[in-house]
Formats: C-alpha cells, sequence, structure tokens
C-alpha cells in the first residue's frame, strides 16, 4: 500500500501571518532566487550595505522512502543578519518532538529536518521558511510514503467509511496487475490482466504478436473488449492528463540502461506520477546524477524513465500512472543466447557472418564493434530471421582495419568474438585487391535446427495456454446452464464453504456473492446484500458471520423460525430470524456496526447474541423460560448484556468485547450471570446469583471498575485477575471476610479482604498502589533471623528484549527480602518469578520487554543492594537488504566499488567495515560515509588483489551483527606460465607445450592464442587457439631448417593476457649450414670506411643463404668481432666498414646465414690501412668577391682537400701580405683575417696550396669601401626647350672608389613627388626632358657604392617664379591679420549620475589662440595630478575618465581654461546611485 501526498493549498500551524514569532508584514518585494523553486519576499525596497534577505543554496529534495525507515530534509540557507528556519507541512503539525525534530549543524551551516520512523500518516508537503528583518525565503518539498502491510488499527475507520458511504477513501489505488505474492491462484485459462493492459499501450501491428502470447484467439471479441476498455481508459486520461502520445516501449540502450518514454501534458502539475513493477510501486529519482537505480526525469513534455545496473531480477511488467490512472505499461523481457556468435577468419575483401540464436523472439538485437554500435548501412548488414530468433550481422568488404572484437547485446545478455583479417597475399603490390564474393564465419552449427526447435517449445507453451482459456469457457457455460440449488447446511460465524460463481470484469474489479448452494453465508464478504438460503424444513440457512456493507439476516426455517446470524460481519442490522416453534434463530457471534440481537425462540426465549461483534447494541434475548440468551462474547461499541432465563436469571455476557457497558443478567435464582472475561471501556460488574451472590466478575478487562458479586452466603465473588485503570477489590465471603483479590492488576489499590480469624487475604495483586501482607492467625509477624548480610549483591545488566534474565542476591543467612523496581514492590507474575533457595534470592524475567528497563532494588531488613536493568536489542538488518547486500560486487580493474548497508538509526551504534579480516578505515582509495540509517563503502581504482571478502559489523552494547559480501575485481588473465617446452620438432611439426596462468584474473580461461614469427621476419602470424582445457599446440606449416618463435596468450571474458614468448627460436627438423665464401677483397680505404666485396659459398647444402656476417680483426690479436649480428645479415656481397681507426690495420672474413644459422668462415682478407689515398689539392665552393665597411674585420675562408696535407701560402696583389694581417690554418680549411680594414687593404688575395701530388690557386678580390660622400654643386642650363643640362661637381670618393656611380631625382609642382630619373650614371651631367613652362623643377643628386647612398645635392629652382620681380607697394601700407582670441567654451559638461563601480567619461569643447592650459576642479579642488582620474586635451577637446565611480567622486566638477588674453570656465554636478 502507498501513502500518496494530498496536495492542498492549506496553511499549517505555524506557518500563516498568525503564526508565533512571525508577525504578519505586508509584502514588499518579491525577488528571483538562483535555485528554482525559491520563493523570495523582501521587505523593504533598498537593502542596507552588507545586508542581505534570506535565500536557499541548496534546497531539500522530494522523498520517497518505505514506512519505518529514517527520513530527512536538508537545507542550506544564507542571508545578514542570520536568518531563523522554520519547518512545517500542509495537513497537520510538526510540534511532536517524538515525530519531528529540527536540527541544525554549525559547522556544514546544514539545516535538517529528521522524522524517524516514518509514518504513512506524515506523507504530506511540507514547507521550510527562513526569515530575517529584511525578508524571508520559503520553499516546498514534498514526502511520499509506501505503507508496509495491513494495519489491523485502520479496519474500524475503513468500516465506518464504509458506512458513510466514502469509497474513495475505503478503495486505496492499486495497479490493475496485483504483485505475486497477492495474486490470487488463477483459475484455468483465466486471462492475465497484463494482456489488455498491454494491448492499451501498444501499436496496433503488435496486436497479433502480443494476442499470441497470451493464447487469445478470438480477434473480434478482443477488439471489441478492447475499444470499450480505451474508451473508458482516455476518459479517465483526460481528468489528468492531455496530449497524451509519442509511447514508446522498454528497450536497452547502448551505454547499459533500458528505458521507455512517453509524452504528455499535467493538467495539475502537482499531481503525483507512480511507477509499478509487477504491481508493486517501486521508488524513483527525479534529480540527474543520483545513484537510485531508477530515474524519472522530464525533458520538455517527455517523460523518460531508466534503470540502471541491470540484473535478470529487473525482468517484469512496468507500468507508469499519473495520480490513479495507468498512462503507459510495458513488458520488459530477458532473453538468453541459445547459440552465441563464434570467431570468424576471413580474407581481406571477403564478407565475414556473425550468427546466433536467441530463446525468445525479439524484433531487433545490438550489435557492437569496436565498442561502437552498429547499425544497418554500406558497410553492414544486419538480418533476423522470420521468426525473429536468428540473428546475423554481415560485416561487409572486411579490411585489416575491421579486425577486433564484436558483440551481439539482448537485454542484459550478451556474447562476443573475434573477427581476424588476414592480409591477401595474392594481391599486386601498391594496388587493392579484388573484391571477394565469399562469405567467412558462421556458427558452424544447424541454426535452423534449434531456431525450429525453439519454435516448437514456443508454440507448444502457446497452444497450452490456449486449450486451458477454451476449457475454462466450456466449463463457465456449463456452470451457468445448470441452476439447481443445492441444499445450504448449518449457519455459523465460519467462513463460506459454497461454491461461488466468479464473475470476472477486467475493467473493473469487484466480487459478487451468489449463494446458490447448500452452507453456511456466514463470514461472507460482500458489498451487498448475504443472507441465508431456505432449507428444506422452509428454514432459512445461516448468516452468521457474513461480512456486509448493508444487512445480513437469518433466514425462516421449515419449523418458522429464522436460521442463525450469529457471526455476521455487517455495516447494518444483524438478527436471528424466528425458528417455527416462534423462537428467533442465534444472532451470536455477529460483526456489525448496527445491532445485532437474538431472535425469540418457540419457547418465548430470545436467541442467543452471543459473540456478536457490532458497533451497535448486542443483547441476549428472553427464551421460553423468560431467559434472555446469552450474550456473552459479543463485540460492541455499544452495550452488551445478558438476557433473563426462565428461571429469572440473565444469560451471561462474559467474554464481550464492547466500548459500552457488559453486565451479567439475573439466572432464575435471582443471581447475575457471569460478566467474567468481557473486555469493556466501560464497567463489568457480576450479577447476583439466586442465593444472593453476585457473579464472577474475574477476568474482565475495563477501563473502569470491576469487582465481584455477593454469593447467597453474603459473600462476594472473586474480582481476582481484572485488569482494570480503576479498583478491583475482593467481595465478602459469607463468613465476613472479603474475597481475593489475588493477582488483580490495578492503577489504585488492591489490598486483601480479611479472613474470618482476622487476618487479612493475600494481596498478591499487581497495582501501581499499595501492597501489604496481612497478619497471621496467631498475630505474629515473618522471621527476623540472626545477623543478616549481603555476600553477593546486585549489578548492573543489559539484557535482550525477548530474552530471559535473572538477577540473584546471596545473603550470608537464611532471610526474607523483597524486591522493588523504581520503589514499586514486585512480586512473582506476568512474566516476573521471584524464589527463594536457602540464602539466595532469584528475580527472573522470562522475556524481557522495555518496561522492564528500571531500577531493581533487594531489600532485606536494613540491607539493600541496587542495580540498573536495561532492556534492548542486538542490531539487525532487514532480511531483504542483507540479501542484496550477500550479492557479490563484480567490477573491473579501475573502477570502484560500491557497498551499501540500510539499518534501523539506534544510539550507541559502532559501525565498522573489514576486507578479509582486516578493519578498513577511511583515507586513500577507500572512503567510508556513515548516515543514521545507513553506511556506504567506496573502494576507488580496485585492483586485482583487491578481490576479497567485504564485511560490515554493527555493535552496540547489547551484541553485534555482521553480513557479509564478496568483492570480485575482474581483469584480464596472466600470462601462461612457462617456459615454453618444445615435445616434438621435426622437418614438418613442431609441437609446444605451457602451463595455465596463476591468476585467471577472476573469470575463467576461455581459450589460448598461439601467433608465430619467421625468424629474420618482423611480422606475428596468428596460428589458431585452443580451448582452456588443452595446454599445447602441434604447428604443422612449418619448413625444414628454419626456425620459429612462440608466444602465447591466455583469453578471458575480459580481454588478452600478455604473452608468454619461446626463449629461443625453435627450428624445423636439424641444422643445415651453408659452406665458406670467397675471400674478401679491399676495394677503397680511408681514414673513416674501408670498402669490402666477396663471392657466395660455392656450396650452400641446399638451403638458400639469406645474408652474410662480416668479422674483423685489428693487427696483432686474436680476437675476431662481428660487426653484424645473425639476425640482421647482409643481403648483398658487399660492406663498408666504418667503425675503423684512423692509422689502424685490419683483416676481414664473412660467413653465409641461412635458416638454421651462420656456416663456416672464409679465409681472411688481406691487412688494410684506414687512411685517406694520396690527392692533389683543391678548393672547395670558394668566393671569389668581397666586400666590407672600412672599419671592419675582414675574413677570407677557404675549404679545400688534399691528401698529405698540403702548404698553405697568402699574396697580396702578388706580393706577400703585410705581418698585420692573420692567417689560422685547420684541417681543411684556411683564413685570412685583416683586424681593422681600410680602404688601402683592397685587393686580390691569392690562396696558394702545394703537396706532393701537385699544388692549386684562388684568388679572392676584396674591397674595402664606405658610404659616398655627396657630390658637389648642382648646376641647371638649358640648351633647348623643353631640356634642361644637369650637371655637378663628382664627389670626392669618386677617385677611391671606381664602382661608384650617381643617381639623380626630379621633383615638380604639379605632382609634388620626388622620383628618380636616372640611375647607375657614371659621368657628371644629365639632361632633364620634357620641362614645361609655368612649372617648378627641383633635382637631387647622390652618389652610390656598394655601401649605400651618400646625402643628396640639391639643385636651384627651375621653373614659373624664377624670374619673378616683386612688386613694390608704393608707399600704401598692408593691414596685418591676428588670430589671436581668449579662451572660449564651446561645448560645455553635462550633468552625470552613475551607479557606484561603473565607469565615467566627461569632456567638454575649449577654443582660445594662443591654446589655453586647461584645469580639472572637484569641489574647488585640483585633480589634474591624482592618479585616480585619466586627463586629455587633444585638440581643444578636453576629457576626464573614471574607471570605477566611488561614493567621495561625486560633487561639483569644474572646468578653467586660461591663456594670455583671458580665462573661460564650466561646471556641472555628479551625482553616484547606488
Amino acid at each position: 500500500m502507498f501513502k500518496r501526498t494530498k496536495v492542498t493549498d492549506g496553511t499549517a500551524t505555524g506557518q500563516g501571518p498568525d503564526a508565533e514569532n512571525w508577525d504578519g508584514k505586508e509584502v514588499g518585494f518579491r525577488k528571483k532566487s538562483k535555485v528554482p523553486g525559491v520563493m523570495i519576499t523582501q521587505y523593504i525596497e533598498k537593502l542596507p550595505e552588507g545586508k542581505s534577505h534570506p535565500d536557499f543554496t541548496r534546497k531539500p529534495i522530494a522523498l520517497t522512502i518505505q514506512e519505518g525507515k529514517f527520513a530527512f530534509f536538508k537545507a542550506i540557507v544564507t542571508g545578514d543578519p542570520k536568518p531563523t528556519v522554520v519547518w512545517s507541512r500542509n495537513n497537520g503539525d510538526v510540534s511532536d518532538p517524538a515525530r519531528y525534530q529540527s536540527k541544525y549543524d554549525p559547522n556544514s551551516n546544514e539545516h535538517t529536518f529528521e522524522m524517524p520512523h516514518v509514518k504513512p500518516d506524515q506523507a504530506d508537503t511540507y514547507k521550510c521558511f527562513a526569515k530575517n528583518e529584511y525578508g524571508q525565503a520559503m520553499v516546498t518539498v514534498v514526502l511520499n510514503v509506501i505503507e508496509v502491510g495491513f494495519k489491523m488499527t485502520k479496519a474500524p475507520q475503513q468500516q465506518a467509511e464504509v458506512a458513510n458511504c466514502n469509497f474513495k477513501k475505503v478503495l486505496k489505488r492499486r495497479s490493475k496487475v496485483v504483485p505475486k505474492a497477492e495474486e490470487p491462484e488463477k483459475k484455468e485459462g483465466e486471462i492475465d490482466p497484463k494482456f489488455w493492459e498491454l494491448l492499451m499501450s501498444a501499436d496496433k501491428k503488435d496486436y497479433e504478436r502480443i494476442c499470441a502470447e497470451f493464447g487469445v484467439t478470438d480477434f473480434r471479441w478482443m477488439l471489441k473488449k478492447l475499444n470499450e476498455m480505451k474508451r473508458e481508459r482516455e476518459e479517465e486520461q483526460a481528468e489528468f492528463v492531455k496530449n497524451l502520445s509519442d509511447l514508446k516501449p522498454i528497450h536497452i540502450n547502448a551505454d547499459g540502461t533500458a528505458s521507455f518514454e512517453l509524452e504528455f501534458d499535467l493538467l495539475d502539475p502537482s499531481s503525483s506520477i507512480y511507477l509499478y513493477k509487477d504491481g508493486e510501486m517501486i521508488p524513483y529519482t527525479k534529480e540527474l546524477g543520483d545513484k537510485m537505480k531508477h530515474c524519472l526525469r522530464k525533458v520538455g513534455r517527455k517523460y523518460i524513465f531508466s534503470m540502471r545496473d541491470l540484473m535478470p531480477e529487473d525482468a517484469g511488467f512496468y507500468q507508469l500512472d499519473v495520480e490513479d490512472v495507468n498512462m503507459f505499461s510495458t513488458d520488459f523481457k530477458m532473453v538468453d543466447f541459445l547459440v552465441k556468435i563464434q570467431e570468424v577468419k576471413a580474407m581481406e575483401r571477403e564478407d565475414a557472418v556473425f550468427e546466433c540464436v536467441i530463446s525468445a523472439p525479439l524484433s531487433k538485437l545490438m550489435w557492437f564493434g569496436k565498442n561502437m554500435p552498429l547499425e544497418q548501412g554500406d558497410k553492414y548488414d544486419i538480418e533476423v530471421s522470420e521468426d525473429k530468433l536468428i540473428h546475423r550481422l554481415v560485416v561487409k568488404d572486411c579490411m585489416v582495419v575491421d579486425k577486433g572484437i564484436y558483440a551481439a547485446c539482448a537485454g542484459i545478455k550478451s556474447c562476443n568474438a573475434w573477427l581476424v583479417v588476414e592480409a591477401d597475399k595474392g594481391a599486386p603490390k601498391g594496388k587493392k585487391s579484388a573484391r571477394k564474393t565469399t562469405r567467412a564465419g558462421g556458427s558452424g552449427t544447424d541454426l535452423q535446427k534449434v531456431a525450429q526447435e525453439q519454435q516448437q517449445k514456443l508454440d507448444k507453451e502457446r497452444e497450452e495456454r490456449k486449450e486451458k482459456i477454451k476449457a475454462a469457457r466450456e466449463a463457465a457455460a456449463e456452470a451457468a446452464a445448470a441452476e439447481e440449488p443445492e441444499k445450504t447446511a448449518d449457519s455459523g460465524a465460519g467462513k463460506d464453504k459454497g461454491a461461488a460463481v466468479e464473475v470476472e470484469r477486467i475493467d473493473k474489479t469487484s466480487v459478487a456473492a451468489t449463494t446458490t448452494v447448500a452452507g453456511d453465508s456466514g463470514s461472507g464478504h460482500s458489498a451487498g446484500k448475504a443472507s441465508g438460503g431456505a432449507k428444506q424444513d422452509g428454514s432459512h440457512a445461516d448468516a452468521g458471520g457474513g461480512h456486509s456493507a448493508g444487512k445480513a439476516s437469518g433466514g425462516a426455517r421449515k419449523d418458522g423460525s429464522i436460521a442463525d446470524a450469529g457471526g455476521g460481519h455487517s455495516a447494518g442490522k444483524a438478527s436471528g430470524g424466528a425458528k417455527q416453534d416462534g423462537s428467533h434463530a442465534d444472532a451470536g457471534g455477529g460483526h456489525s456496526a448496527g445491532k445485532a440481537s437474538g431472535g425469540a425462540k418457540q419457547d418465548g426465549s430470545p436467541a442467543d447474541a452471543g459473540g456478536g461483534h457490532s458497533a451497535g447494541k448486542a443483547s441476549g434475548g428472553a427464551k421460553q423460560d423468560g431467559s434472555h440468551a446469552d450474550a456473552g462474547g459479543g463485540h460492541s461499541a455499544g452495550k452488551a448484556s445478558g438476557g433473563a432465563k426462565q428461571d429469572g436469571s440473565h444469560a451471561d455476557a462474559g467474554g464481550g468485547h464492547s466500548a459500552g457497558k457488559a453486565s451479567g443478567g439475573a439466572k432464575q435464582d435471582g443471581s447475575h450471570a457471569d460478566a467474567g472475561g468481557g473486555h469493556s471501556a466501560g464497567k463489568a460488574s457480576g450479577g447476583a446469583k439466586q442465593d444472593g451472590s453476585h457473579a464472577d466478575a474475574g477476568g474482565g478487562h475495563s477501563a473502569g471498575k470491576a469487582s465481584g458479586g455477593a454469593k447467597q452466603d453474603g459473600s462476594h465473588a472473586d474480582a481476582g485477575g481484572g485488569h482494570s485503570a480503576g479498583k478491583a477489590s475482593g467481595g465478602a465471603k459469607q463468613d465476613g471476610s472479603p474475597a481475593d483479590a489475588g493477582g488483580g492488576h490495578s492503577a489504585e489499590e488492591a489490598s486483601g479482604g480479611s479472613r474470618q480469624d482476622g487476618a487479612l487475604a493475600d494481596a498478591g495483586g499487581h497495582s501501581a498502589g499499595k501492597a501489604s501482607g496481612g497478619a497471621k492467625q496467631d498475630g505474629s509477624l515473618a522471621d527476623a533471623g540472626g545477623e543478616p548480610g549481603i555476600t553477593s549483591g546486585l549489578s548492573d545488566i543489559l539484557a535482550t528484549r525477548g530474552q530471559p534474565a535473572e538477577l540473584t542476591v546471596k545473603m550470608n543467612t537464611d532471610c526474607d527480602g523483597a524486591w522493588f523496581k523504581d520503589g514499586e514492590p514486585l512480586k512473582s507474575g506476568g512474566g516476573i518469578s521471584i524464589t527463594k533457595d536457602a540464602n539466595i534470592h532469584k528475580l527472573t524475567i522470562h522475556s524481557c520487554r522495555d518496561t522492564d528497563s528500571g531500577l531493581l532494588r533487594f531489600v532485606s531488613g536494613d540491607l539493600s543492594t541496587e542495580g540498573r536493568i536495561t532492556v534492548g536489542d542486538v542490531p539487525e538488518f532487514d532480511e531483504d537488504d542483507l540479501h542484496k547486500f550477500s550479492k557479490p560486487v563484480i567490477v573491473r580493474v579501475g573502477q570502484n566499488a560500491a557497498f551499501k548497508m540500510p539499518f534501523q538509526p539506534q544510539e550507541s551504534l559502532t559501525v565498522s567495515w573489514f576486507k578479509d579480516g582486516t578493519e578498513l578505515k577511511d583515507g586513500g582509495g577507500v572512503k567510508i560515509v556513515r548516515e543514521p540509517n545507513h553506511s556506504r563503502l567506496l573502494l576507488r581504482d580496485c585492483l586485482r588483489s583487491d578481490t576479497g571478502e567485504i564485511k560490515i559489523q554493527l555493535k552496540n552494547p547489547f551484541g553485534a551483527v555482521e553480513a557479509t559480501s564478496q568483492l570480485i575485481v575482474l581483469d584480464r588473465p596472466g600470462p601462461p606460465e612457462g617456459p615454453v617446452e618444445t615435445v616434438e620438432t621435426t622437418s614438418s611439426v613442431i609441437e609446444i607445450k605451457w602451463n595455465p596462468p596463476k591468476d585467471d584474473g577472476g573469470s575463467a580461461v576461455t581459450n589460448y592464442i598461439i601467433e608465430r614469427q619467421e625468424r629474420g621476419h618482423s611480422l606475428w602470424t596468428k596460428l589458431g587457439d585452443v580451448s582452456a582445457e588443452k595446454t599445447s599446440f602441434r604447428d604443422r606449416n612449418v619448413t625444414h631448417g628454419k626456425k620459429y618463435s612462440y608466444r602465447i596468450y591466455a583469453e578471458n571474458p575480459q580481454g588478452l593476457s600478455d604473452s608468454l614468448e619461446t626463449a629461443d627460436s625453435i627450428m624445423a627438423g636439424i641444422m643445415i649450414l651453408s659452406g665458406p665464401p670467397g675471400k674478401p677483397k679491399v676495394v677503397s680505404t680511408s681514414k673513416t670506411c674501408i670498402n669490402l666485396t666477396w663471392t657466395p659459398p660455392e656450396d650452400d647444402k641446399g638451403v638458400p643463404i639469406i645474408g652474410y656476417q662480416v668479422e674483423k680483426r685489428k693487427k696483432d690479436t686474436n680476437q675476431w668481432l662481428a660487426l653484424n649480428a645473425i639476425n640482421e645479415p647482409i643481403e648483398d656481397v658487399n660492406y663498408a666498414v666504418k667503425d675503423v681507426t684512423e692509422g689502424a690495420e685490419y683483416e676481414f672474413r664473412v660467413s653465409a646465414i641461412n635458416e638454421s644459422g651462420a656456416g663456416d668462415a672464409s679465409p681472411p682478407s688481406a691487412m688494410a690501412c684506414a687512411k685517406n689515398p694520396n690527392m692533389r689539392p683543391c678548393f672547395k665552393d670558394p668566393e671569389d668577391f668581397l666586400v666590407v665597411r672600412a672599419g671592419n674585420s675582414v675574413r677570407v675562408k677557404i675549404s679545400y682537400e688534399a691528401e698529405p696535407p698540403p702548404h698553405i701560402t697568402w699574396l697580396k696583389d702578388d706580393e706577400p701580405i703585410a705581418p698585420w694581417i692573420n692567417v689560422i690554418n685547420t684541417e681543411g680549411m684556411s683564413q685570412l683575417v685583416i683586424p681593422s680594414s681600410k680602404r688601402s687593404d683592397s685587393a686580390i688575395y691569392t690562396i696558394k696550396a702545394k703537396n706532393s701530388v701537385g699544388e692549386a690557386f684562388f684568388d679572392v678580390e676584396v674591397r674595402v669601401t664606405d658610404e659616398p660622400k655627396c657630390p658637389g654643386p648642382v648646376e641647371l642650363e638649358q640648351t633647348v626647350y623643353g631640356k634642361v643640362a644637369v650637371s655637378w661637381v663628382p664627389s670626392p670618393d669618386q677617385e677611391l672608389d671606381d664602382r661608384l656611380y650617381y643617381v639623380v631625382s626630379q621633383h615638380d609642382s604639379n605632382t609634388r613627388m620626388w622620383k628618380t630619373v636616372a640611375d647607375r650614371l657614371f659621368a657628371n651631367t644629365y639632361t632633364a626632358h620634357n620641362i614645361l613652362p609655368g612649372i617648378e623643377y627641383h633635382f637631387r643628386v647622390y652618389a652610390k657604392n656598394d655601401m649605400g647612398l651618400s646625402d643628396p645635392s640639391q639643385s636651384p629652382t627651375w621653373g614659373a617664379n624664377s624670374n619673378r620681380v616683386p612688386i613694390s607697394s608704393n608707399g600704401v601700407s598692408s593691414m596685418e591679420i591676428s588670430f589671436e582670441r581668449p579662451p572660449s567654451i564651446l561645448v560645455p559638461l553635462k550633468v552625470h549620475t552613475p551607479p557606484k563601480g561603473y565607469q565615467l567619461y566627461m569632456t567638454c569643447a575649449v577654443r582660445g589662440c594662443p591654446t589655453p592650459n586647461v584645469s580639472w576642479y572637484l569641489n574647488n579642488t585640483c585633480i589634474n595630478s591624482d592618479k585616480n582620474y585619466y586627463i586629455t586635451n587633444s585638440c581643444g577637446v578636453c576629457s576626464m575618465y573614471i574607471l570605477r565611480v566611488r561614493e567621495n567622486d561625486g560633487g561639483e566638477y569644474r572646468v578653467v581654461a586660461v591663456n594670455s588674453l583671458g580665462k573661460a570656465e564650466c561646471s556641472t554636478k555628479l551625482t553616484v546611485r547606488d
């Protein structure tokens, strides 16, 4: 059962404006919080600086929790001053500290609202208020409670609601698909309600499949029924949602989760959404990132339900409901692989096929290739058979890059296999091989046969269901035809033993009661009327025991009497009928909310109404003898009394359960019947018997008074054993002594009566009042003994609830004593035994309860000892939680492992976690979280060595309890154990053997993979694999004489291990070595290299030669050194030996290498010296011209080659060089250096190299120069019209530098640009052309050499104004114009009101000549030098910039401009806003 939140707009106690400590201020402003769902009210418009209204940084999260668990909400609140936090609920109050506790943690600033042992009536909408003097923040959160089991205390309430016709509260919302634990036993052929729920949520194309699955063949009847149910369902859905569409059934996603989705709009956003699995409600979360298994999230109009960590038990029937109406149903099935996909070996450009068979039809599998999902396309074909049992994946046009692991997933089941693609060796080099039409792979089994067998099995199950439905319909038709009634049997308060025909309605589940057979209708449950049928003698069958919301009565018998209605449960009236003799049948045992009475029998007495359960009145009728029937045992909220018998006595009302009064009637002898055993909230007393005594009221449980009546002899009946909150006393016996009140439990006083001999009766009753012993007949008291002493006293003990506890006091003498608990005396009884054995006193509690806790004290005379007993429970786990925890946690290496164990909150509870017996501590890779109701363990980045037993221990003073689980960390297996043994080697076979790996990685090794490498090759080739049981392999594809290396991998579901490789190569057959090659010959030598050549061996022994090995030996030594390894053979018959030392002598030899190794060595070569041969000097790429600026150093570098080294000589213009010129000679290079050059150093320098072979010369021209000096004055002369001769005096450097020349540039008044008109002029004249009249011309002449241009020589102006004659003013004075003026403000300053912290620009425009000096003032203080203001003046535009405006920046700003002619100023106001 599930208690849902009732969302209302009501205001709970302590929530409204009139609540305590919350004055009703006017709402000021609504503010928006950064946290969605928080409502903020600010009381004032402008907050003081540094103050803030309350707000939530973390709001409480909605919670759905099981009844009895620990529920809590957490919130974090901010605000200045610190807010006060108050919690409330919509429909109730939270003032009970036992149910609601508000806590605050100052360290984490968390406000917690806790509800230990949450109850269903606490399901509600809760509100959290945070308030300070500037405002308040409010947030709501919903608590849903899942109710567990049926509560007996709710039965009377539901009956009352039925009586008031309030069926909505009684008929609690349940899923139409009931849980399996509550599912009634199905009748043969009954249709599962899931059938209709699936049809209403499925597409029409799936109708046929669903019908076939449930065995329904009458499609016309099904469609008619379905349409009716859909109309009703749509009407119900329209009350809560609209636009319901896009229903997608549950499916498995690529990330391993399962989900289904649908779209709709809620009419009321506060409507509750529920999820069911197989009829049982499941909790879920709406928060992203939460670690709950089930999640329901909303994306726009779409609602997506998802499950993670899928397990086989997750399969089932899922439903989504809004309030009381189902919106969507889907069935989640788990299938298994009957035939798994197998490894495929394909050639390049061939198609590869993976195929499998599953146990149930499925339209689509999830295919993955190298951890990526695969879809139908150009590369992949996904095929499904007609029966949807065989699934294939075709990888088209396989390439080497396609190799890897491929997997098929059906729900949480999966299988995988390798695709191995081998290169096409027959393809031409550099070209793509041709596309192949063949297919590789397949399962290797007859898939069609396996699928047919599975299909036959499914068809057989389907036919069996059809036969059952058919048989059930035929049986129902036969039952409807047979209308012959059967005889009824005796009525009573027992269960109805008759057969009832069940009327099944799919849309509305109800049970109709039809009484067509003989038997009692007592205890019948009906929403209508249940009555007993007529017996053959004309009487009606008993209706006793019927449960009805209407009326249940007994029928009339043949003799005219009405059958018994006793035991009937009714919300109306249950009465006994009249028998033939005129008496009414017994109404005893009737359960009614009305009145149950016994009828009158033939003798005139009413029938017994005993045992009736009624909310009204139950009384016994009068019998023929005038007495009333017994009303004993009646359960009533009214009055139950015994009737009067014929002898005048009343019937017994004993055992009646009533909220009213139960009394015994008067018998014929004048005495009242026993009212003993009556349970009443009123008064239970014994009646008076004929002899004048009252009946016993002993055993009555009453909140009133229980007393014994007076017997005939004048004594009162015993009131012993009565449990009362009132007074229990013994009556007076005939001899004048009161009856025993022993055993009475009273909140007042229980005392013994006085016996005839004057002694008081025993007061052995249990009372919270006074208990005293009477005096003995002789008037003496108990023995006082000698000098008593306590040798062994009491101490504090802990007792387990439900277990016995014993306290012992040992005295040194045999003396009496008394026991007290919390100051009250204790007596034997009520689960306590007090014994005395000589001097040992024992107090034994047979079954400890919470009420047994307290301070126990033993008193003997003046001696006493005391000890406290505390009753508690050993910690315990919930069985479901223990079962879940016991399941092993399986993770892969590097993943995190999490364990969680819920438990009931207890005080003094210590939680410890252990791994393989060692306690774990928080820190490092271990994270332990302890919450009030659970504890979590997180192991980060698990290693394979972390596999082991995980144990949690709960410990308190009463004991400890442990729960264990297993952590399994999966990893790749370790490498197979070596070494690799050679079992057999022949010319055609090599057999090897190895041992299994020490560590299988947590899952069994499935197979071994063997690879081979031929010696001299770098490629490893896969030979195949063998099963895990076999640890040997025979390689039959070997060549005689060749050597091979092998490596072996172990494979499990997690991957491949590291390889085990053979230590040495293994030869196929015996070793065959080649003969010696020819003697090596020295081709050439140098100081760094010696070149050799040789001839192949004459006898290669029939084995191909793959290369050669060269060895060297230095003169005067005996050691031969190999120049190359055997696995790196020299393929050619010549080799350049570079590992030599200059001047040393060597000899060499060569060996031929084949598959067996290196053969015999050749004879050694002649001695060869590592030195260069004689060589005439020659120069390498020298430069023949060099230009240097005067003053810089000159460096001439010349590289050469010569053997032996030559003699170097430098000459200047064929003369020896001066002594200040340096010559530096190194090996292969000579360098001439002039430290500081001059123009006189310009010359041709010659290098001469000479050795014994010959000599060589080379000339280098060196020119030392500087930037030239400018030419002399420039003269212009016009020779002819349009031409001007430009001449100039030569530059002084012209004689020193023969590479100097001149450049002429021209400028005219039209273009106003200089352009070069002549370049590389070695003369001193130039003729300019196209010289036009009226235009001014200017010329510039530059001198230029290798260092650059000189300064120009400017010519005079040539053109229009060159011959202009000045005009005189003839004495008339001309007036001069002055531009000077005083400063003036063109654009004044503007008013600014920027917010605090913003930037500000303030500008104005100023004019004046001469340029005025501008100054800025703030409140008459110059700020030109203040660094907080950036002030500029550009062309009269004066600007001031403030980066961040402060409060002290406000005031009057003034700009003052001053020059020699005057002053101008302007001002403005600046106001800074908050």
